[in-house]
């Protein structure tokens, strides 16, 4: 059996970290030091970034730069035609992300907006009675 095997079995048998760290220590071996990922390593990129934001930061100035973030990918997916290839005809996205205008992108999206405006009106309606059906 091997020592990574063993590690194993002893951390599934033990009831906490220290009792593992016992047993490893009576059989004679070490806790295996965990691989390194390969890459750079992470960078902190402060606030107001998209990727702070994508880290869990929700405060006003990363909530702003993703939504310029994303206001720039759509920017420039409307430049390249070729994007809505990529992404798909048939989808309200397509549509609204590409500005792909074909038959099946609009139609997808039109049956999207129904949807919206369908639900919208449902909880308007439940507003209005107070919740009760």
């Amino acid at each position: 059996m091997s020592a990574r095997k063993v590690v194993l079995v002893v951390a599934d048998h033990a009831r906490d970290a220290a009792e593992c760290r016992q047993f490893l220590a009576m059989l004679g071996l070490a806790l295996p030091t965990p691989k390194r990922k390969p890459g750079r390593p992470p960078v902190d990129h402060g606030h107001g970034d998209h990727r702070t934001y994508q880290k869990g930061c929700r405060c006003d100035d990363c909530r702003e730069a993703l939504r310029q973030y994303h206001a720039e990918l759509r920017a420039k997916w409307r430049q390249d035609p070729s994007s809505a290839d990529r992404a798909g005809h048939g989808k309200s996205t397509t549509y609204r992300n590409h500005a792909c205008r074909c038959t099946k992108c609009t139609e997808a999206n039109r049956v999207a907006t129904n949807e919206y405006r369908a639900r919208r009106r449902q909880r308007a309606a439940l507003a209005e009675t107070g919740g009760a059906s």
